[in-house]
């Protein structure tokens, strides 16, 4: 496992992205000097940083493979249950909506569910239940050391990426963008850096479109005045913010404002002494 140059790390110096070592449960994943490294000495293989990275950027064979009948997942399971992230593409892309385990001898995935749910709350969509193992998966931890599986069952894997979830959840939004106009001087550097299209800006307004945000903050990192803001939101409507064109009475050139009111161009505002006086 590696991590590609899609990681914001690469495309914002300053960027303070912690989305795979928020998620690792064995500390594998190292930033160090501006970028992340994975440990591959301590990496269990769980897969869980491939589900959170934002751009995709975890480069592995395969997210992890799994059981499963009809709409469960079924035993053998992991010892380290999937990320709430995964088990989102899981709902997404096989419509599971249960798993069968024994929960006396499985708690972390009982917690893990849980935290499933409260996602899938927010996202409006239906829970998961904790299902008793049919009696012939009673001693499916046998059959496992013995490569053995009920003829029933099927194994898979899903899409991993934020990206991919998107396309599932097409209309909910997980993330927003928000603008404080006061400090925004319209340079269009966070329209320009977003990998997403998140963020548009012509001469005549600016869209902030959620559905398309995967939560990077690369906008927000790039911004120099912090007028942007990313924040965790269920909402998925796009928001238009109008603007105008100007013209500047220092440089005498078009910019686009928040109000016609606005006499200067964000470059000539940000220099004194007539320095682009005309």
């Amino acid at each position: 496992m590696r991590v590609g140059r899609s990681c914001v790390h690469h495309v914002v110096a300053q960027s303070d992205c912690q989305a795979c070592l928020a998620v690792c449960p064995s500390n594998a994943v190292i930033a160090q000097n501006g970028s992340v490294h994975i440990d591959m000495d301590a990496c269990i293989a769980c897969g869980a940083c491939l589900f959170a990275c934002p751009t995709g950027a975890i480069e592995t064979p395969e997210p992890p493979r799994r059981y499963f009948r009809e709409q469960r997942l079924v035993m053998p399971l992991s010892l380290t249950p999937p990320a709430v992230d995964e088990l989102l593409m899981w709902h997404a892309q096989y419509e599971i909506r249960a798993v069968e385990f024994d929960s006396a001898q499985h708690p972390n995935w009982v917690i893990a569910l849980a935290a499933l749910n409260l996602r899938l709350k927010k996202l409006k969509q239906p829970l998961w239940v904790i299902l008793p193992p049919q009696e012939a998966c009673v001693d499916q931890r046998r059959r496992h050391w013995l490569q053995l599986k009920n003829s029933a069952d099927n194994t898979g894997s899903v899409t991993p990426g934020r990206r991919a979830r998107r396309a599932f959840f097409s209309e909910v939004s997980e993330y927003q963008v928000l603008v404080d106009k006061s400090l925004c001087y319209l340079c269009g550097a966070c329209a320009r850096i977003c990998p997403e299209a998140a963020i548009q800006i012509d001469s005549e307004s600016m869209t902030l479109n959620p559905t398309r945000c995967t939560g990077c903050g690369c906008c927000e990192d790039i911004c120099f005045p912090k007028a942007l803001k990313v924040v965790e939101n269920a909402e998925s409507t796009s928001t238009v913010l109008p603007l105008v064109e100007n013209s500047c009475h220092t440089c005498r050139r078009p910019f686009a404002a928040w109000s016609g009111q606005t006499s200067e161009c964000p470059i000539c505002q940000r220099h004194r002494f007539g320095m682009r006086e005309n």
